[in-house]
């Protein structure tokens, strides 16, 4: 394993923006790690909000 190329972990992203057209509807996505918390980021297509919760893919 190449230690210089981060790693890719399957988190599911859930929009939690009220009103956004993909409110509650959790998303399989790839994201790498950051250094710094919070650990994953991401935003949603829709209402372009972060997302506040990306938990591991089962």
């Amino acid at each position: 394993m190449d230690d210089d190329k981060p790693t890719v972990d399957m988190m599911v992203a859930t929009c939690r923006t009220p009103g956004c057209p993909m409110e509650g509807i959790g998303e399989i996505a790839p994201f790498f790690a950051n250094p710094a918390p919070p650990t994953y980021r991401g935003q949603c297509g829709q209402c372009e909000q972060p997302h506040t919760d990306i938990v591991p893919a089962p």
